[in-house]
């Protein structure tokens, strides 16, 4: 059982960090495809980050934490 905590805190536009909650250690970083229009949501072992590419093109994106892999994406 994995009783880690992270959280995720923005550096700039795009580049995010993720942070081990418990001890305040720079983990690994998330850098999104797109301009962040609403997160970043942090649930279990997962982030959540809703993106604007441009007109029309709005998507979910989930990351894997800690790793910062994207796992899945989804139309807005």
């Amino acid at each position: 059982m994995n009783n880690k905590f992270y959280t995720v805190v923005q550096q700039g536009p795009r580049i995010f960090n993720i942070i081990d909650a418990q001890t305040g250690v720079f983990v690994n970083r998330i850098t999104t495809q797109g301009d962040v229009v609403s997160g970043p949501i942090v649930v279990g072992n997962r982030c959540t980050f809703v993106i604007n590419n441009g007109p029309g093109s709005t998507f979910g994106m989930i990351y894997d934490l800690p790793r910062g892999t994207l796992v899945n994406r989804y139309m807005v």
